[in-house]
């Protein structure tokens, strides 16, 4: 099962127009998915679009054998330092692909994904690695006083 990876950073503003994008208030976070974007890329990943969804953002990844995404969260919506946290999706270590009509076996390929992501969070002086954990870690429209 994947594991939310936590974060601490003013990094990932709120970008100009980003208002316009999101589904719902306080699901920002475009600057991170961004992020997440160009970590996987560097990777080696195909990365086909980030996209607004009603309860944050998804960054679409292409694997040899299925799509996956990467659900990404932020706290809250100013611009102030801000907890994030992200996980890839589907959780399952085995997901149904139609075109070989079989379940297959992704759990190397999240284990990977999963290293990457913690691996450039923690190699960015600007970025406070805060953990994993099973369940979301933030409290999702809770505003800094």
């Amino acid at each position: 099962m994947s594991k939310f990876l936590h974060i601490r950073t003013e990094k990932f503003l709120v970008l100009d127009g980003e208002m316009e994008e999101v589904a719902n208030p306080g699901t920002f976070g475009k600057s991170f998915a961004q992020y997440i974007e160009t970590a996987l890329r560097k990777a080696g990943y195909e990365v086909p679009s980030v996209t607004c969804e009603d309860w944050g953002w998804w960054v679409d990844v292409s694997l040899p054998s299925v799509n996956i995404g990467i659900t990404c969260y932020r706290d809250h919506d100013k611009n102030t330092e801000c907890a994030f946290a992200c996980s890839p999706s589907p959780e399952k270590d085995k997901v149904w692909s139609w075109t070989k009509f079989r379940f297959i076996d992704i759990s190397e390929d999240l284990a990977v994904i999963q290293k990457t992501l913690r691996e450039a969070f923690k190699e960015d002086p600007d970025i406070e690695f805060v953990g994993e954990s099973e369940d979301l870690p933030l409290l999702i429209g809770e505003q800094p006083s």
